[in-house]
């Protein structure tokens, strides 16, 4: 039987963990996207301390912005589901 393993109760230490994540996670797909355009049109890579505070900036933006929202929504089910029992209690 499939159980549903979604968490109950959706806290501010959910929030923080996710939004790290999501930094780690931008941090990482466009440090390799940088690469890949820096070789692909340059021939060489070109790794600066701006394009590294860059791609920081960035990915802190991405991140916070993509946790802050799937956040929210994951808030904004839990108040649903609170307000109207579902219709199939099984």
């Amino acid at each position: 039987m499939l159980v549903n393993k979604k968490h109950k109760n959706i806290n501010l230490r959910l929030l923080f963990l996710s939004v790290v994540y999501l930094v780690f996670c931008c941090f990482i797909f466009f440090f390799m996207a940088s690469v890949v355009i820096d070789l692909i049109f340059d021939g060489k890579v070109n790794l600066t301390r701006e394009v590294i505070i860059d791609i920081i900036v960035v990915s802190t933006i991405a991140g916070a912005a993509g946790g802050l929202g799937s956040w929210l929504f994951a808030k904004i089910d839990e108040r649903k589901a609170r307000k109207y029992p579902p219709s199939d209690p099984e």
